[in-house]
């Protein structure tokens, strides 16, 4: 039976999480219908179908991760069941004649001609849909009676108050019920959503999440870093007391940070750990981390150094709303060659940011604070802006390091 494969999602990506099921088995679909949504490189990419067919395995279920080229879903061609329906319907019709036949009742059974005009292959699979969806319901109205009805030992009902179901169980009823059944129906309330929250109170169970998608990528990302660079952070503060309220802090942080890339250019770079070669980049492509409900997305901005301050503005804006609505294409998130987190929007005032290979350097923007400053002699209340630069000591020196901070404080400080 043909299979439909993961395709080749390009930029290299060799994987995709499974995120959702468009589709069911025994569910026809047409040409370019969606089917799937996968999400890779912490991007959600719509699969279509190739051709009207009939779905008739689902391969993978959702959570699973697949490599390019893994099966996805076994299917029919909607030319080859239509014939096989139309084979069984005929089947059917000559079987009905025949009981028609040896049956001695007054009058003419009626047939279902009328639905001879309906397209069978359209007919046939939403009933198949509709009765799946019916077995299923009956079987959870089976569990919750079985639950409604049965025993309400102590010890059940302290394993009932974990997964939060204490409300379903009667104290008066007494039966046959488990551990395994209570399972079951935390399980599918767990699975609709909002009506479905166990109990994380106090005294409560403690609340497991599995990594997936944009968190599970970053944190294999952050593996990879501890794993294979030797990362030092420098810190340091610079004093803006004559920036005005409506500055345009990350504009400002833009500018800073590609002219201490002109200024030193072996932190615009990439490092390569098998050559031992730190390639050098003219364009500045730079990378802004964006905090998302989903997890950190890290969208780039290219040749950064040639914009204009509205039309980088422009373009973050746009991203930031791409990441939220998780629309971004993947090839947005990839090639930066130096990186920005401006946390100081959220809390903190130093960090020591992770540098996400090949990468060499990634520049963290803290708090800024008002605090007492010396000027000429005198003491005045002024503005801080605190940074912190971490570098892959491999390509950079401490000395590199330095001139870079050095050269991202007076632009800041101008």
């Amino acid at each position: 039976m043909p299979v439909f494969k993961l395709p080749d999602l390009g930029e290299g990506l060799q994987e995709a999480e499974i995120i959702e099921w468009k589709v069911e088995e025994g569910r026809g679909v047409e040409l370019d219908q969606l089917i799937l949504l996968v999400e890779t490189a912490k991007a959600v990419v719509e699969i279509p179908s190739p051709a009207k067919a009939i779905v008739t395995k689902l391969i993978v279920k959702e959570g699973d991760t697949v490599a390019v080229g893994q099966a996805l879903y076994e299917y029919e061609t909607a030319k080859v069941f239509e014939e096989h329906l139309a084979k069984k319907t005929k089947q059917t019709q000559n079987s009905t004649a025949i009981k028609q036949e040896s049956v001695s009742v007054v009058g003419e059974l009626k047939t279902a001609s009328h639905e001879a005009e309906h397209d069978i292959y359209e007919l046939i699979y939403e009933s198949n849909v509709d009765h799946q969806a019916s077995l299923k319901a009956n079987s959870q109205e089976k569990i919750t009676q079985k639950i409604i009805s049965s025993a309400s030992t102590p010890e059940l009902m302290a394993f009932a108050k974990k997964l939060g179901l204490e409300s379903e169980l009667k104290e008066q009823n007494y039966g046959a019920l488990t551990q395994h059944d209570l399972l079951k129906i935390f399980e599918h309330k767990h699975a609709r959503g909002a009506d479905a929250k166990p109990n994380y109170e106090k005294g409560g169970n403690n609340k497991v999440i599995k990594l997936t998608g944009a968190r599970k990528v970053m944190a294999q990302s952050m593996t990879k870093s501890h794993q294979h660079i030797p990362s030092v952070t420098l810190f340091d503060d610079a004093q803006i007391p004559h920036w005005n309220n409506e500055e345009d802090i990350t504009l400002r942080l833009i500018q800073a940070l590609i002219y201490a890339t002109q200024k030193v250019p072996l932190l615009n770079a990439w490092f390569d750990e098998e050559s031992l070669t730190v390639q050098l980049f003219e364009n500045v492509n730079l990378g802004i981390a964006v905090n998302a409900r989903d997890g950190l997305f890290v969208p780039v901005i290219r040749h950064i150094q040639t914009l204009e301050n509205d039309r980088i503005r422009d373009i973050m804006n746009k991203q930031i709303k791409q990441v939220n609505e998780r629309s971004i294409k993947p090839q947005r998130l990839l090639g930066a060659t130096i990186s920005l987190s401006n946390f100081g929007t959220l809390s903190g005032r130093y960090a020591t940011p992770i540098i996400v290979p090949p990468q060499v350097a990634i520049v963290g923007v803290g708090k800024i604070r008002e605090e007492a400053l010396v000027k000429a002699g005198n003491v005045e209340v002024g503005r801080i802006i605190p940074l912190s630069l971490s570098f892959d000591h491999r390509a950079a020196s401490g000395a590199d390091a330095s001139a870079f901070m050095q050269a991202l404080i007076q632009s800041l400080e101008r």
